[in-house]
């Protein structure tokens, strides 16, 4: 997903002072049919009830298995729709972000959360592509820091090759901001554009 201002802004209120969305991205849609796994069971079982409700009369010896097949496929049907629009609805307001400082998870419906990782604390990052993954276009990706408890996995992440990247070359920033090496490149292409101006041939 590509950062543009219109989905930036949305997260201002998130930022520190002077902290800037380097990324947002969305996880793959495939991670909304993995959480509702129960509820498109749910729909499976509520169709195969109205396929065999066909069959069977609604009159005699059968007729409470009619109903009962009836009223299974309705229950099923309803419940499966509910959940599967709920983890959809979930789905779509959740994001990660990369930022200069941080790593943050967004999201919620009624109830709206935020978890981040400090990019110092970030020590390592695992990427891994399972077989689904690469046929449909998403991987994985292991945030490691230094906490006892310090891996957080993001699953269901495009491009997630493209995810590490970003993470690290904002580490390396945010690194250089910190340790003070940001202002002395910018001081020094500072004075070496002067340098390169006057070194240039008069036309």
């Amino acid at each position: 997903m590509s950062t543009s201002a219109d989905e930036t802004s949305k997260y201002e209120s998130l930022l520190a002072t002077g902290e800037r969305v380097l990324l947002v991205r969305q996880r793959h849609w495939l991670t909304f049919l993995e959480a509702g796994r129960w509820f498109v069971l749910a729909l499976v079982i509520g169709l195969v009830s109205g396929a065999l409700d066909a069959g069977v009369p609604n009159s005699g010896v059968a007729s409470p298995l009619s109903t009962l097949l009836h009223y299974a496929f309705w229950i099923a049907l309803i419940v499966g729709v509910i959940g599967l629009v709920w983890y959809f609805l979930v789905w779509r307001v959740e994001r990660y972000l990369v930022t200069t400082r941080r790593v943050i998870e967004a999201g919620g419906l009624i109830n709206k959360y935020t978890h981040d990782t400090s990019l110092q604390a970030l020590t390592d990052m695992n990427v891994g592509h399972p077989w689904l993954g690469r046929i449909v276009g998403y991987g994985e990706i292991d945030l490691l820091t230094a906490a006892e408890a310090g891996t957080t996995k993001i699953r269901f992440l495009p491009d997630a090759d493209g995810f590490k990247k970003a993470l690290l070359d904002a580490k390396q920033e945010h690194e250089l901001e910190v340790g003070g090496g940001k202002a002395v490149q910018e001081a020094v292409a500072a004075v070496s554009a002067p340098s390169a101006d006057r070194g240039q041939p008069a036309e």
